[in-house]
């Protein structure tokens, strides 16, 4: 059962809404909420019902910090310093609306979700290559992101490693590039190993003065086999 968070925006600084997050159906977001007025009360985020409505979704107190904690498709992770991060998995059009985060009466945020549906983003693809070759990874995105930075995470459990970002064209064995008449950036990987199985997501980050996001909008499952063996 949701709890329900009552509160007058016009006593919490930096209430005024903020910057569109957006996602992609079957996709996920994590967004972080920066602040340099940390306190001791309970840190959240809620999404809004009404101007002065706003359910819960997931709560921190001062004693976890730097843990995880874990609420259905919501992933939560306050640093206990500057920042609050919230990960949305598995993102469908009910999840699109205004949220709020922040630290209980001293600040917030907000930021408006937009959920949509994209050609180049739906679903999930599978990549296969054989043990010592080269493989390419390539995802499409959407217009808006054109200029934005992108990535390419692999994913370890519930977390995430960054393998590679525009802002670079070789990182050890993978190799970036980003064709923005076409929209598609391709990363490369050569001499590919067995332990570079396994599943990766595109993405993009889009940065606010208080609000800055990764929106994960395609999902590879690579697979690595040596050639010549039955399968």
């Amino acid at each position: 059962m949701k709890i329900l968070l009552i509160f007058t925006l016009h006593l919490i600084s930096g209430g005024a809404a903020g910057i569109d997050v957006i996602g992609f159906l079957g996709g996920r977001v994590s967004i972080t909420c920066r602040h340099n007025n940390y306190g001791r009360e309970r840190r959240f985020f809620c999404k809004m019902k009404t101007q002065t409505e706003c359910d819960y979704i997931t709560v921190t107190e001062s004693q976890q910090c730097n843990t995880w904690i874990h609420k259905d498709r919501f992933d939560l992770h306050d640093n206990c310093h500057t920042a609050l991060i919230l990960t949305i998995r598995q993102l469908s059009s009910e999840d699109a609306g205004t949220y709020s985060c922040g630290e209980g009466g001293r600040w917030s945020h907000q930021f408006n979700l937009q959920v949509i549906r994209d050609p180049c983003c739906l679903g999930s693809k599978t990549v296969s290559g054989y043990l010592g070759e080269t493989v390419t990874i390539s995802c499409s995105y959407p217009e808006q992101f054109k200029t934005n930075y992108k990535y390419l995470f692999k994913q370890n459990g519930q977390y995430f490693t960054e393998v590679i970002r525009t802002t670079e064209t070789q990182r050890d064995r993978f190799s970036l590039s980003d064709d923005r008449n076409s929209k598609v950036v391709s990363v490369r990987i050569s001499d590919v190993s067995e332990d570079d199985g396994g599943v990766y997501f595109c993405a993009v980050s889009v940065g606010g003065e208080s609000v800055i996001y990764y929106s994960l909008y395609t999902e590879i499952q690579l697979q690595v086999t040596v050639k010549g063996r039955n399968n």
